[in-house]
């Protein structure tokens, strides 16, 4: 008997995905849980995420501090806080975010099995290449390697990592006491050279989960290789069809089966028992935040040139805006998010730079569809979704941290339950197996 499909529903744990008014929001209606100490904030998401029946908590990673004042709070690094996460936690998956840009595969690849020891087999990579001259400037490199090279070299990264991975075993010899055996890989490439083998043993799982955010051309070739999940950028059921499409050629090419690999954008959820009163509350952060000064920010994200403008309520300049297809590989971030972006305020011909900027930096999430309305409508519309079969399910960056998860998880998912689209219970496969 075929095993019923669920949606599946990810936690982004960050706090540098909030609101941008969510701190002093926060601060004046939800103190109780206002950001005080970043570790206990990211433990409190694991408990959350166990609650709510998440399939797995995502931590991000920016390796480097951009701003002072840190918006998030300064937390831990993602594996340190995952690793203290699986033993105050149950079932929620764990996976954590790491740029192959600036990590060593043998390293990385220590550190992700250890997690998966921990966790019992609940772990996942999030392999990142990372954008940004400023961060490399970190890791005794002169600048930041182009987009090509980048994925060449995650590539190979990955090959190495999972090559460590699959060359072990914990068996029971004749003599009857169990041992660990592990054998060497010998991987003589451009960028790595690794002997091995790997000595720290497997999990229940066999290896982590691999994740990646394939948007470019590259990176969904990166994706189709390696990857058993993948964190996208989808703005409507269109984008995310046309993602499908080009993800299952991808994978073909890669001898892999059409379909294998779910596609799970990344989604806002503002959510009331009203659609009036979620853009209410949605209308309340927004007036936490200074407009005026994060407006020039809306393109200078991505390495080009800042918009001008005498008011934020002053149409936002579209077309100056460079076509996707022309910056795709000198784009300086997620070239998913730019997509996404771009289709969104082409949608909106007449949106003001207030309006870009909301959608952009402000509301949350970077560049993620933002969903507004009722608790019904939410469900309706991951309904419509899932039934197109063109994604697994969603990566939600909550607007106000703890108090908007706990509404979602006494509100939504009880309804989400109902229409049979969610489960029920705990997943207590290991978490490679969720995503199959």
């Amino acid at each position: 008997m075929a095993t019923r499909r669920y949606l599946h529903l990810n936690l982004v744990g960050n706090d540098i995905n909030l609101h941008m008014g969510a701190p002093s929001y926060e601060q004046k209606h939800h103190a109780d849980s206002a950001l005080v100490d970043p570790f206990e904030r990211l433990m409190t998401y694991g408990h959350l995420g166990d609650e709510g029946l998440f399939t797995a908590i995502f931590l991000g990673d920016v390796p480097g501090m951009p701003n002072s004042p840190a918006f998030d709070g300064g937390p831990a690094e993602p594996i340190t806080a995952l690793t203290a996460m699986a033993r105050e936690t149950e079932h929620v998956g764990l996976i954590a975010t790491a740029s192959t840009t600036f990590y060593d595969p043998y390293t990385l690849a220590r550190l992700i099995a250890s997690l998966d020891q921990a966790s019992d087999g609940r772990a996942g990579l999030n392999a990142v290449t990372t954008v940004g001259d400023a961060l490399a400037l970190n890791y005794s490199k002169t600048g930041h390697p182009d987009r090509e090279t980048r994925y060449r070299r995650a590539t190979e990264f990955l090959d190495v990592t999972e090559a460590l991975w699959a060359n072990r075993e914990v068996r029971r010899d004749p003599d009857g006491v169990t041992r660990y055996y592990a054998s060497p890989i010998n991987h003589k490439g451009e960028s790595f050279s690794v002997i091995g083998p790997l000595n720290v043993a497997p999990s229940r799982q066999g290896r982590p989960l691999v994740a990646q955010a394939g948007g470019s051309g590259p990176g969904i070739k990166v994706a189709a290789r390696h990857a058993d999940m993948v964190f996208t950028a989808a703005s409507s059921r269109e984008r995310a069809a046309a993602y499908r499409e080009d993800l299952d050629k991808a994978l073909a090419d890669a001898g892999r089966p059409v379909g294998s690999v779910p596609a799970v954008p990344g989604l806002i959820p503002y959510v009331a028992r009203t659609a009036k009163e979620a853009e209410e509350q949605m209308l309340a952060l927004d007036e936490f935040v200074p407009w005026e000064l994060l407006a020039p920010k809306v393109l200078v994200q991505f390495g080009l040139e800042p918009i001008s403008f005498d008011s934020v309520e002053d149409r936002f300049p579209f077309e100056k805006m460079p076509k996707p297809a022309d910056v795709e590989s000198t784009i300086k971030s997620t070239f998913g998010n730019y997509v996404g972006l771009y289709d969104w305020i082409e949608a909106r011909p007449g949106a003001t730079v207030r309006e870009v900027t909301a959608q952009s930096l402000g509301r949350g999430g970077a560049q993620h569809r933002k969903f507004v309305g009722s608790y019904d409508d939410i469900v309706d519309d991951f309904e419509a979704w899932f039934g197109d079969g063109n994604v697994g399910g969603f990566n939600l960056m909550f607007p106000v941290g703890p108090a908007s998860i706990r509404e979602f998880i006494d509100e939504v998912i009880p309804r989400m339950i109902d229409r049979g689209i969610y489960r029920s219970t705990p997943d207590d496969r290991p978490l490679r197996e969720r995503f199959a």
